[in-house]
């Protein structure tokens, strides 16, 4: 078993679709483009079928009985098509959401609950999901961590190899990764300038270190203006832009640098979804002084799916 050293998917941690197509009437019509194969880093590709619909479904409900009915779902899939890598990539994904509680526990303030990844069930089927992925935006989630739980293991021979194929198919994917491995490592340092290389890829460009564009760097997330799908929210990162400002809050904070914490606590209230963010009520007791962020904390927040991934808690 692996302890929080194992990611979770993250704040920013998408693997969408587009709409579904209307039936067609012809009866030899080919099937729908599944996701997995074209590109989708700049715009979701491929209609998910039922089962990776309703995996989905559970996850932004943060609904844990239905996620984990929708696993087993998908593995009766992939046992009939093991050529189906996005399925694939969404069982290995699984392994590294934390149940609803967690999430729960962070929203309110209250002792967060370990939570124990089984290292040993994921990177099998994640390496199926390698082989058969083809779109480089599931590539980069996928390798980034598997190679991770590599890693974890502690085989860098392999490891180091999948997780930087990973980071050139998937830059912002792996560079989230990179941070909750450096928080894990209690490396509050190297977790700040890995989330600054992350918005710097995504901005397409510098940004101040010191806050003084967070206003205007959350005003493009809300315009989709970012370099990268991953670098805003969307459909299956409903709140992506709150949970990445939020962790460049903190970071600064353990950092010993409030005054730029505080320009980022603002700037995610500016954010388009705040109103309905399940989080909201983290960034309120930063701001009040009622609730200080603290390594721990700011490692459970940046490894907990339900950041960036339901819509209620």
């Amino acid at each position: 078993m692996i302890r929080s050293r194992a990611l979770s998917l993250t704040l920013f941690v998408v693997a969408g679709c587009s709409s579904s197509p209307a039936p067609s009437s012809t009866p030899d019509a080919p099937p729908p483009l599944r996701p997995g194969v074209d590109d989708s880093s700049q715009a979701y590709q491929g209609t998910p079928d039922a089962d990776e619909t309703a995996f989905w479904t559970a996850v932004l409900a943060a609904d844990d009985t239905g996620r984990a009915a929708a696993v087993q779902q998908l593995e009766a899939d992939v046992g009939s098509d093991p050529s189906n890598g996005y399925s694939e990539f969404l069982i290995g994904a699984s392994y590294f959401m934390p149940p609803t509680a967690v999430a729960q526990a962070i929203a309110s303030g209250s002792d967060v609950p370990e939570f124990d990844l089984d290292g040993s069930g994921a990177a099998p089927i994640l390496g199926e999901g390698l082989a058969n992925l083809q779109d480089p935006f599931y590539l980069g989630f996928d390798g980034g961590l598997l190679g991770e739980l590599e890693l974890a293991h502690g085989d860098p021979s392999d490891g180091g190899p999948t997780f930087a194929t990973a980071a050139m198919h998937n830059p912002a994917a792996t560079g989230l990764i990179r941070v909750i491995g450096d928080l894990l490592q209690q490396q509050p340092q190297a977790a700040l300038s890995d989330m600054y290389g992350l918005y710097e890829f995504c901005n397409g460009g510098a940004v101040d270190h010191a806050g003084g564009d967070a206003a205007a760097i959350v005003a493009k997330q809300n315009a989709g203006a970012m370099v990268h799908r991953e670098c805003y929210s969307g459909f299956y990162a409903p709140h992506g832009t709150e949970g990445m400002m939020l962790v460049l809050g903190d970071l600064q904070a353990i950092n010993g640098n409030g005054s730029a914490a505080q320009a980022y606590y603002a700037a995610v209230q500016q954010a388009t979804g705040y109103a309905t963010w399940p989080m909201q009520a983290v960034v309120q007791r930063r701001v009040s002084g009622a609730q200080a962020a603290d390594p721990a904390t700011v490692a459970r927040i940046t490894s907990t799916c339900a950041t960036c991934h339901v819509t209620r808690l």
